[in-house]
């Protein structure tokens, strides 16, 4: 749209005065969203805030007292979850608009607090070491509860984390250079059957039409926790060959929900993922054992990704 084409409608006569006076000052320039900024500040002040209470207890635990400060994250916790519960609207299976601008940010705040009370009893009385496991099924339980009950993405994705989490799909930065990296008892295995579990839970609460605008959520962390157990798989050596029809069949849903979808990002997941075990089957095949090769691979590779760049750049834009 021009920006003479809200004076050209009004002249024809195909919208109202009020309208043109709506319409213009959006399409001139006169009025800018900061729709975005705001989020982005609202959200960013929640974490700064709860990040600085832990700090602020960590410098003066001598002076309040192990107790003051988790009664003081109890209450706080409380209050926004009173909040919530008092002012929120009814559960409903479509997507809730908030009843407030700044509620989500107080749902997302009790839920970290939550989780800093957690960490807290944990970390200074160790009254959660023998039941952890079951500490982190019972927090993804309510936190998928507390994102169904008010309809937000951020606790859900702090959900399917603490699902993960139960079933050991973490990893420690200091695993990253250590030599138990990829020594876990079959960790692969289990993020493979995760992925896909959550993968056909997301369909189906979709075929449902059961929070249709959660899928998204829920087939991204299927799709990456898939194919990272499935890679993981694939450099153990043994029977890679599966875990790369593995990592194929992976690219194939990722591919189908992107077009679906009209996502980048899942076409981005499956030429990445699919790339790696291509370049590992070739390297096992050909590239091992004809190593002036490679060049050319790396040349082609190079070529092949800015072709997909350029012909599937229509798909950077995902369907609302």
């Amino acid at each position: 749209m021009i920006r003479n084409t809200p004076r050209d409608l009004l002249e024809k006569g195909l919208i109202s005065e009020a309208q043109f006076n709506q319409i213009e000052p959006i399409v001139s320039g006169k009025l800018v969203s900061v729709f975005y900024e705001l989020r982005t500040m609202l959200y960013l002040g929640v974490v700064l805030f709860t990040g600085g209470i832990g700090i602020l207890i960590y410098e003066n635990i001598g002076d309040l007292g192990h107790l003051i400060s988790i009664l003081l994250l109890s209450v706080i916790t409380l209050v926004c979850f009173w909040y919530v519960f008092t002012k929120g609207f009814p559960f409903s299976i479509e997507k809730v608009k908030p009843p407030t601008p700044y509620f989500d940010y107080i749902v997302l705040l009790g839920s970290l607090l939550f989780i800093s009370v957690q960490g807290y009893l944990q970390f200074q009385y160790g009254l959660l070491e023998d039941n952890l496991g079951w500490s982190t099924l019972i927090s993804a339980a309510f936190f998928f509860y507390i994102a169904y009950r008010f309809n937000n993405l951020g606790i859900l994705s702090l959900a399917i984390t603490a699902l993960a989490s139960f079933w050991s799909i973490s990893v420690s930065p200091q695993k990253w250079y250590s030599d138990n990296f990829l020594e876990t008892a079959h960790l692969h295995i289990t993020a493979i059957f995760f992925g896909s579990i959550l993968g056909a839970l997301a369909m189906v609460l979709n075929w449902k039409s059961i929070k249709k605008h959660f899928t998204f959520t829920y087939i991204n962390f299927s799709i990456l926790i898939f194919f990272v157990g499935a890679t993981a798989g694939l450099f153990e050596g043994n029977l890679y060959l599966i875990y790369l029809l593995l990592i194929y069949a992976g690219c194939f849903f990722a591919i189908y929900y992107a077009k679906r979808e009209r996502s980048f990002l899942f076409l981005l997941y499956a030429f990445v993922f699919g790339y790696v075990g291509t370049t590992y089957l070739m390297v096992d095949l050909i590239l091992d054992k004809v190593p002036e090769l490679i060049f050319y691979y790396a040349i082609l590779s190079c070529g092949g990704f800015v072709y997909f760049i350029l012909s599937y750049k229509k798909f950077f834009t995902r369907k609302a």
